[in-house]
């Protein structure tokens, strides 16, 4: 495998906007509650202490993707070229079962898709099942970025392979990447910005 790609985001820089999920919804032609990218406001505190932290997230392409080990078709998989995980519309089911495995409910079921579950494909394309068969992400032409970075007004959210976004990360993030899960580099909340 080449490099693996990821996100990186810096919850101190989000101000919450939803620029972020709006430009994946525009991109990919999501409705309603079919959403490949969510921006939550996260609670801290009591009144009159009371704060939100707003945390920006989508499918993390996970080096161990759950949702790929659970698939019964074999429709999810995780690309060789850039560890993006996409799901091959022509063999999925709509069967859920990569929705429940997903411990953040990245895989989404659209009823108007034939059925079928979706996810984000870190804009590989266009809409459900563009990012399967695609070329590796660093050999497609033009913009390199999600959408969803595109537009991130205040720059706190970025995607690319993981050594580019570590050189932009904090060493405890890094840590925490290294030392967690290895799924997405995010920045601890300092204390004093809303969050714990």
């Amino acid at each position: 495998m080449s490099e693996q790609w990821t996100f990186y985001f810096e919850p101190d820089k989000c101000i919450g906007c939803h620029a972020c999920s709006v430009a994946c919804d525009v991109q990919n032609d999501r409705v309603d509650d079919d959403n490949w990218r969510n921006l939550r406001h996260e609670p801290t505190g009591s009144f009159p202490d009371y704060e939100e932290t707003a945390v920006s997230s989508a499918c993390f392409h996970c080096g161990d993707a759950p949702c790929e080990k659970v698939c019964p078709t074999g429709a999810i998989t995780k690309r060789e070229s850039d560890g993006i995980v996409t799901v091959d519309q022509d063999k999925c089911i709509g069967c859920h079962y990569c929705g429940w495995a997903c411990p953040y409910g990245a895989p989404t079921y659209n009823p108007d898709n034939d059925g079928k579950m979706s996810k984000c494909h870190l804009c590989l394309g266009e809409g459900e099942g563009d990012g399967h068969g695609k070329p590796p992400r660093e050999e497609q032409d033009g913009d390199n970025t999600p959408n969803c970075v595109d537009n991130c007004v205040t720059d706190a959210l970025h995607a690319g392979p993981v050594s580019e976004m570590m050189e932009l990360a904090s060493e405890a993030a890094v840590e925490r990447f290294v030392n967690g899960n290895r799924r997405a580099l995010i920045e601890p909340v300092e204390p004093d910005s809303g969050g714990d």
